[in-house]
């Protein structure tokens, strides 16, 4: 049975392997110009867009306010879960410095999001992922594929699957995807993914999460995020549940100010049901000098428990980033070459 915490594995190797494919697979990459990152929230009655950009190629069902504006914050923020669905490449370098009052201080580079790869097929992709950020207790494989792929199979108009293979330390990860997602009423909207792979050292296991968004105002969402995850090895079910209010500022200029306050808490349900930890925080992330240039700030204050039996402890936590986003859209590409031949 795997221990609560697993020990933390080398990040440069997977990193630069990581590079490595980027390089091969995106020629061309950067030649290409950026789409903008500014386009105004959906619904706020802002007309003066002029040219298309990454809120226009939003998933087709997207047709209420709610859900809009719950995409903007997803794209702005960086979700891995949203960016892995857009119809275009999206590559996101991270360089982070961390320091909590626990473990000291660590830099480290992360590479994230997806490449198309039209030449094989439209509906496979090149994925690269990293560890989910605000488990800071689950530093575990079963929640990153480090490289791998993913192919459509099949999308319709609230629904999606996909088949995935990740390529870890461990081995080979073959495995299912399916999403649903749409709106419930005006000003709600849910996501809900379900995951099954096979890890050789791991076996079986699933991971669930249902994320229920709620539209407060043209600039404000919360969401209620829970995950869940069990198999054939893990200690029931390890669970998380995140509850986060984002909102939009500065609306009225070129470099928006997106702002996000959580709690998060995680645990296990067996051999001995007990939380992990409870994490409050603020996440700051603003555009800097460059469309493609983010800036995040995020202070916290977390109480965690090793074990059951053990004594929680508080911790303050610090994570600055820089992170460098790159698009194309090569399915619209594609596409503007077939109607012009």
């Amino acid at each position: 049975m795997r221990s609560s915490l697993p020990a933390k594995k080398p990040r440069v190797r997977h990193f630069a392997l990581s590079v490595a494919l980027c390089l091969f697979f995106a020629e061309g990459f950067a030649d290409d110009s950026l789409r903008g990152w500014t386009a105004p929230v959906p619904g706020t009655g802002d007309a003066q867009e002029t040219e298309e950009n990454w809120v226009d190629s939003s998933h087709a069902y997207v047709t209420d306010s709610a859900q809009a504006l719950t995409e903007w914050m997803d794209q702005f923020f960086g979700d891995e879960t949203y960016n892995l669905e857009q119809a275009e490449s999206l590559l996101r370098l991270q360089l982070i410095n961390d320091w909590d009052s626990a473990e000291g201080y660590d830099a480290k580079p992360r590479l994230r999001g997806k490449l198309q790869l039209p030449r094989v097929s439209r509906r496979l992709d090149l994925v690269f992922s990293d560890q989910a950020q605000d488990d800071e207790d689950l530093d575990d494989d079963r929640l990153d594929d480090r490289v791998g792929l993913q192919y459509l199979l099949r999308e319709g108009g609230r629904s999606r699957f996909d088949t995935t293979l990740g390529l870890t330390a461990s081995g080979l990860k073959p495995g299912v995807r399916y999403r649903n997602q749409g709106g419930i009423i005006d000003e709600v909207s849910y996501r809900f993914i379900q995951r099954i792979q096979h890890e050789s050292d791991e076996g079986v296991y699933g991971t669930t999460q249902l994320d229920i968004n709620y539209k407060q105002n043209n600039s404000t969402v919360w969401r209620w995020s829970q995950r869940g995850i069990w198999g054939e090895k893990s200690e029931g079910v390890e669970w998380r549940s995140r509850l986060a209010l984002r909102q939009r500022h500065l609306t009225d200029t070129e470099r928006p100010l997106a702002v996000e306050h959580f709690l998060l808490v995680n645990g296990v349900t067996r051999p001995d049901a007990f939380v992990r930890s409870y994490r409050l925080g603020t996440v700051f992330r603003r555009q800097v000098y460059r469309p493609y240039m983010f800036v995040e700030f995020e202070p916290s204050y977390s109480l965690r428990q090793l074990q059951a039996d053990s004594g929680r402890s508080g911790e303050w936590g610090v994570i600055l980033r820089l992170e460098f986003a790159l698009q194309r859209d090569l399915a619209r590409r594609g596409s503007d070459s077939d109607n012009d031949s």
